[in-house]
């Protein structure tokens, strides 16, 4: 096994080395702060709840010596809570889908848990039955609210400013669609999220603020005090930045784009992702308003309003 894993690893590893100089990929080396622990620790809901769940699923496997699978249980739980703490170091940015064999080990606990009741309280057969009815009813219940709402357990249950809402028809395709009445058709436009569904929905010509995969050029280009240079370099004329902060804080932070909401005259802090530096800054009055919308993704990032076009003035 060792042998055939390091067959992929090590080209993998060697070529991360000589096209990124990282042994991670571009996409993680700009959320990961390996080997240095991270400013911020953020020790949420989900990081509290699979380290409690782990340790005692650990627990619960040590004293159950019978399971015959035991060995493998105990080998991929342990695994799966070092890459837990190791999200909780080094990682950024974390989504819900980091989470996955967190989900698997609870799921492999509650069935042990349950296998266990069923030999030592309920004998009978139909005590099967009724817990796999009632996990598949919830299952195929959130997976209904999944197609037909915007339900979203890590913001909808767990933050207080995101809406639980019928689903609608795309708001960010809404959102690109509406942009071509106020913007010229074709427009290079420095987005700070949501730059494939963007570009795909609309006929303009989008530059990612997180960095162009790969484009050694473009951080080279990112230098301190060089962004408008940037800018007016490769004729992008238009910026779309997140606005109408529902807090007042001098960070509101993206992969690429730092905020600085504590007063109307917002400061808009482009972040080289690869070194993770404030290379420049621009200020809202450095820019023209052309028009404020919706925010598109409200469920996924509910801590601003509105996302505005911006026009870089001359």
């Amino acid at each position: 096994m060792l042998i055939g894993f390091s067959v992929l690893v090590i080209p993998y590893i060697l070529s991360n080395y000589y096209y990124f100089d990282a042994a991670v990929p571009i996409s993680g080396r700009i959320k990961s702060s390996f080997p240095h622990i991270q400013q911020y620790i953020n020790f949420g809901v989900f990081q509290k709840l699979f380290a409690l769940l782990g340790i005692l699923y650990f627990v619960f496997l040590y004293f159950n010596k019978k399971d015959r699978y035991r060995n493998v249980k105990l080998s991929f739980l342990i695994g799966s809570l070092v890459q837990l703490f190791y999200n909780l170091l080094f990682q950024s940015e974390i989504g819900q889908w980091y989470f996955v064999s967190q989900m698997f080990f609870c799921g492999l606990f509650i069935y042990d848990i349950v296998n266990n009741l069923k030999s030592i309280i309920f004998k009978k057969i139909t005590f099967d039955k009724i817990i796999f009815a009632a996990a598949l009813i919830f299952v195929c219940g959130i997976g209904w609210l999944k197609l037909t709402t915007s339900f979203s357990i890590q913001n909808n249950v767990f933050a207080s400013h995101s809406k639980f809402e019928k689903k609608s028809n795309d708001l960010v395709r809404e959102t690109a669609e509406s942009f071509e009445k106020n913007i010229p058709a074709n427009s290079r436009i420095y987005v700070y999220d949501f730059p494939g569904k963007f570009a795909f929905y609309s006929n303009f010509n989008v530059i990612p603020a997180d960095g162009l995969v790969a484009n050694k050029n473009y951080f080279n280009d990112m230098k301190s005090g060089n962004f408008k240079n940037f800018l007016n370099k490769n004729k992008i004329e238009y910026l779309i930045f997140p606005t109408h902060f529902l807090t007042k804080h001098k960070t509101q932070g993206f992969l690429a784009l730092h905020v600085d909401s504590r007063n109307e005259n917002y400061i808009f802090k482009v972040r080289n992702t690869l070194n993770r530096t404030i290379i420049d800054s621009l200020k809202e009055s450095e820019l023209d308003k052309i028009k404020s919308y919706a925010n598109p993704i409200k469920t996924w990032q509910p801590q601003y309003d509105s996302i505005t076009v911006y026009k870089l003035k001359p």
